[in-house]
Formats: C-alpha cells, structure tokens, sequence
C-alpha cells in the first residue's frame, strides 16, 4: 500500500542508519513497492491516471543482500549525507572510477555515496577495502567526458 507505515519506516531507517539523513527530511514524501523497487514522490497520482509504475523516483532496490540505493536519489540528497560517504580527493582516482575500475577505500563493507569535491556523485560499493562506482555507464560517461574537458 502507497506511504504504508512499513514502508515509511523501513525507508526512514535505512537512510538515517547507513547514510544519516534525517527523518525529518523524507517525511513529507510518499513512498510505494512495486516488483521489488521502492519509489518517491512528492504525492500520489489521482486515481483516474493509470500507470505500469509508480510515479516518482526510483531510489531503492531490494536485493539479496539488502536494499541498494539509486545513485539520483543520493545525489537528491547531497549534504544531507553524512555518514557511508566517500570523498574522492584527486581527479585520477574519480578517473579510476569513472573508467569501472576499484580503488582502495578505507570503509566499511557496504553501499556509500560517492563524493567529489563536496558534490555527491552516486552510489558505490565497497567491499574488502575496494571501492567500485555503482553509477549508472550514462552518467560515469558524462563525468569522464567532464573529466576529459577539465584536463
């Protein structure tokens, strides 16, 4: 059921508990489930208009290991970020990443967001002290065109 108080719970805590985004910030929002994918908006579609999904945004994905993150909804959230995220302090290791490539990162096992220059990227994951870009191949294209422009 859209904005069920599950649901709302469930998504309240796991952005305050893995990224410290406060409760207060997702509250006036309207979470709904379908096939496996939660999605926001800022409220619900009349009941005349008929869609195949929801309206909104796409932010999280449940999946065997927990529910994963979508990289637009981290960078909806920016500052309000404060834990699980990883700043990226040169251009060559955002390079690294961008390309597909792992690099070090001293965190914890789990999805973080990825930070350039205060500025919030997308999602990644880190695993084993290796953290790797979850960032859709569109936008990782964009930022190494960016990159490629910058230098």
């Amino acid at each position: 059921m859209p904005g069920s108080e599950s649901l709302n719970d469930e998504v309240f805590t796991y952005f305050e508990a893995h990224f410290g985004v406060a409760r207060e910030v997702l509250a006036p929002l309207v979470f709904q489930e379908r096939n496996e994918e939660i999605w926001v908006a800022s409220a619900l579609l009349p009941e005349e208009i008929t869609s195949k999904r929801p309206s909104g945004l796409r932010i999280l994905r449940r999946t065997p290991g927990g529910l994963k993150p979508t990289s637009t909804f981290l960078q909806l959230l920016g500052e309000r970020i404060i834990a699980s995220r990883v700043e990226i302090g040169e251009i060559e290791e955002l390079r690294q990443l961008v390309l597909g490539r792992a690099i070090r990162a001293s965190y914890p096992d789990g999805f973080v967001a990825i930070s350039f220059r205060g500025d919030v990227l997308g999602c990644g994951a880190v695993r084993g002290e290796k953290l790797k870009s979850l960032i859709p191949a569109g936008r990782r294209k964009a930022l190494l065109d960016a990159l490629l422009t910058a230098a």
